[in-house]
């Protein structure tokens, strides 16, 4: 008597198979999140990660390769997880780069310039820096909004141009405490990226582009703290899910350099396989976030 092959077992199979496969092409080990990063989230990615580390040790055929290449989807969350996720990822592998198939936003953003290379094509978005707060409900709401408006009615009030109305809203909604702890989080993250760019992205720029003059420590983090402002400014970028897009973030303004990943055939086979089959699967198991590896399938909801 044979034993019954189930479909969930052809897909967890399939899956690890586009894991191994753009391994193989990146030569880096593999992990995909899908999550919001809030609390939680950074001691499932050090589990996974402990994890890749501790079965490659065991592989003396092939150990631990020194690239992790990350495949991330988030609408963000806090930058604390971020900074803890980026130190897990740091501890264990040489180089970080990070891809993203879909969207990338707030505080997952932060992440994504961690890394020493950034992957995208014509469909891939970041978002705006844009630390994410709690409120009266228990939601998660933009606070970049919040200290727009707030300064917003600032102004009107020391013009004495605001209404009555204003004013009430201006005296009920905008506690002092939250106003801090947003002001808080956007100078953490602005730091992060001036930290981290520098640091990893631009460790190999030597010279500018066009006028190709010395790339000194000190312009690096200039750069770094105008990439920073430019994306964290919510007036020009009006909202929180406002999509950057690649061309955006090569152009003239912000010149990031990213790697386009739909150039190269075999890679963005290998990517959108992995990437569709993972959200696919996770939708009719009802595990919209979820992290994978070549060793497991782990569901966060």
């Amino acid at each position: 008597m044979t034993d019954t092959i189930k479909a969930d077992d052809c897909i967890t199979i399939t899956l690890q198979g586009c894991n191994d496969q753009l391994s193989n092409i990146l030569n880096a080990e593999v992990i995909l999140i899908r999550s919001p990063i809030y609390r939680g989230l950074d001691d499932i990615v050090r589990i996974e990660i402990e994890e890749i580390v501790r079965n490659s040790a065991g592989n003396k055929k092939r150990g631990l390769r020194k690239k992790l290449a990350v495949l991330l989807e988030t609408t963000g969350g806090s930058v604390e997880v971020v900074e803890r996720i980026s130190n897990v990822f740091r501890k264990y592998f040489k180089e970080v780069i990070y891809i993203v198939p879909g969207y990338v936003y707030s505080a997952g953003t932060v992440l994504v310039l961690s890394g020493d290379d950034i992957y995208m094509d014509y469909y891939s978005v970041l978002g705006p820096i844009d630390p994410q707060i709690e409120d009266d409900n228990g939601k998660f709401v933009p606070g970049m909004g919040y200290l727009y408006m707030y300064e917003d009615l600032i102004k009107k009030s020391a013009n004495d141009d605001i209404t009555n109305a204003e004013l009430l809203f201006l005296a009920k909604r905008f506690d002092p405490a939250t106003m801090f702890i947003i002001e808080q989080a956007k100078n953490h993250s602005e730091d992060l990226i001036k930290e981290w760019l520098p640091k990893y992205k631009f460790k190999n720029w030597k010279v500018t582009e066009t006028k190709k003059k010395n790339v000194t420590p000190s312009y690096k983090k200039q750069r770094a703290a105008k990439i920073a402002k430019i994306l964290s400014d919510a007036s020009k970028w009006h909202s929180h899910g406002r999509g950057i897009t690649m061309r955006e973030l090569i152009g003239k303004e912000i010149k990031l350099k990213i790697k386009d990943f739909g150039e190269d055939a075999d890679l963005n086979r290998m990517i959108r396989q992995y990437y569709d089959l993972f959200i696919d699967y996770g939708s009719k198991i009802g595990a919209e976030y979820a992290v994978h590896t070549k060793y497991r399938l782990r569901r966060i909801q």
